[in-house]
């Protein structure tokens, strides 16, 4: 009995402490703190992606905007929108008075210098002949006339100077295209008032070369060093998304931009049949090096903060926090660059909170089938 009365007493007092069933005391086991491992997973080696999808622009490979040299009033077209072009071809004719004028002006005044240079030539050599018999002509009178020709021969070439500058000036007044190509643009009707001094900036034509085009794409500044010359470039647009067009790679800026952290390159494209259009946006394959394998580890490993980029690599059970450089991701893998090697391991979910040097227990995590 006393017994009894002793084992009652007990529960009684652990119930006011709290009860001493069995689910309080799961409690207070789970309160207690666990010593669990962390996953980590070993760093591991791969080919780097062998080509780069890249947006671009196709663009003509020449174009120009033509603009008059000269004040003048446009007075008839000859080539409009849509109307393909030859070198030379004359597109335009400009009206200029003042220009036809002085043209004129400086003919005229070529002509009386020669004229004039003829009289004063032949009056010199019948002086001389007659020079020839003593005492019928004074020296002076020979050396004069032959000053006189001479003067008039300068005149000459300086009214020619001036005849042929009045003539490229009038020149100016017929518009003609600098090389083969498309019209695309034409802003301007007759009558409208053009030239340096014109009330309007607007160019009379934009032309365009459609036989030859150009693609620009922006290579991220990680894979410049694999790009080259010559390279093969396949590309698709989406008005033929059923066909792949190709071309080379003939230009290299050689020059990263800082704004965008690429550098461009140029592809030439052959158009024969002008399919293609400059302004159209294509979806390029540039193919890159990769004769070196990359490392990659999972991408919940890696840790950015404000200051730096690292991974927790663990080494004789402690943290060891190393700086990387992030690259490509793939099926939750990235790519990284820094002082790590093969098998090394690191933790599989990175954590700020864990300090260098730090002690740590993990267990490799095991690989999926």
């Amino acid at each position: 009995m006393t017994i009894v009365r002793s084992f009652l007493t007990l529960c009684l007092a652990a119930g006011l402490l709290g009860g001493c069933s069995n689910g309080d005391t799961k409690e207070v086991v789970t309160e207690e703190p666990a010593d669990l491992p962390y996953d980590a997973v070993q760093v591991t080696a791969a080919q780097p992606t062998r080509s780069l999808n890249l947006p671009g622009e196709l663009d003509s490979y020449y174009q120009t905007d033509i603009y008059p040299r000269v004040n003048s009033y446009l007075k008839r077209l000859h080539a409009d929108i849509g109307d393909a072009v030859r070198p030379g071809q004359l597109l335009a004719e400009l009206e200029a008075p003042e220009l036809t004028a002085a043209l004129s002006e400086a003919l005229s005044q070529l002509k009386a210098s020669q004229a004039s240079y003829s009289s004063s030539r032949a009056a010199y050599h019948r002086l001389l002949v007659t020079s020839r018999t003593a005492g019928a002509v004074s020296p002076l009178n020979l050396e004069q006339a032959h000053a006189k020709a001479l003067s008039d021969s300068l005149l000459v070439t300086a009214g020619r100077a001036h005849y042929e500058a009045a003539s490229q000036m009038a020149g100016y007044l017929r518009i003609t295209a600098p090389f083969a190509g498309m019209v695309t643009e034409r802003n301007l009707a007759p009558g409208a008032f053009v030239g340096p001094g014109g009330q309007t900036n607007l160019p009379i034509f934009k032309i365009r070369q459609l036989s030859r085009l150009r693609l620009r794409l922006a290579v991220p500044e990680a894979y410049v060093g694999s790009i080259h010359v010559h390279d093969t470039v396949r590309f698709m647009v989406r008005t033929f998304p059923s066909e792949t067009f190709m071309g080379t790679i003939n230009r290299v800026a050689n020059s990263v931009r800082p704004e965008t952290r690429s550098e461009q390159i140029e592809i030439d494209i052959p158009n024969p049949k002008n399919r293609l259009r400059p302004g159209m946006f294509a979806t390029a394959t540039v193919p890159v090096d990769a004769a070196k394998s990359s490392l990659f580890v999972p991408r919940s490993a890696v840790v950015s903060t404000a200051e730096r980029t690292y991974v927790i690599r663990v080494k004789n059970n402690r943290a060891e926090l190393v700086d990387v450089q992030k690259g490509d991701e793939t099926m939750g893998q990235i790519q990284v660059f820094g002082p790590l090697k093969i098998g090394d391991v690191v933790l599989k979910a990175g954590n700020e909170e864990i300090t260098n040097e730090e002690p740590l227990r993990v267990e490799l995590a095991k690989e999926a089938p």
